[in-house]
């Protein structure tokens, strides 16, 4: 417990104390649409406006700080299996493209992120049919969707 000597010590301590939870506090604001906007990046409530389903993440995993883990790794694995698809999407390589596919949708099951992997399901059902036309005509939706997220992730976990 800290001793102060006098009002002002003490004033100057609660001051640092407001600004800090300040700093920390979810803004939540609407904007001129309407729309609700948290600008606390590092809430779940970030990334449930994001269209990540952290809640139903963390009933699946059962446990918030394996959550946290899983979507920390998730960048890394993310930036990893877009080079992969990228160069399988150039190779014509539908098969390894589809096994790249399916691990990223499964990763965003478990993680909630649902656009992600619906998109990430439909190209490995594509890849694994030999459909090279829905996966040229399809990726800069695909790639868009990935790097949107990462960049989401990236916001919370930094």
């Amino acid at each position: 417990m800290a001793i102060f000597k006098n009002d002002d010590e003490i004033s100057e301590e609660l001051l640092k104390k407001s600004e800090a939870a300040s700093k920390n506090a979810q803004e939540v604001v609407i904007d001129n649409s309407g729309e609700i906007a948290v600008n606390d990046k590092h809430s779940l409530e970030y990334l449930k406006t994001n269209g990540i389903d952290a809640n139903a993440a963390i009933d699946i995993l059962g446990d918030k700080d394996l959550f946290a883990k899983r979507i920390r790794d998730f960048v890394s694995l993310a930036k990893s299996k877009y080079g992969s698809l990228m160069e399988c999407k150039a190779n014509m390589d539908m098969n390894k493209y589809a096994l790249e596919s399916e691990q990223l949708k499964k990763e965003t099951n478990v993680l909630g992120i649902n656009d992600l992997f619906i998109m990430a399901k439909a190209h490995e059902q594509k890849a694994s049919a030999g459909d090279t036309n829905y996966v040229i005509e399809n990726f800069k939706t695909y790639e868009d969707e990935l790097m949107r997220v990462i960049k989401i992730v990236e916001e919370y976990i930094n």
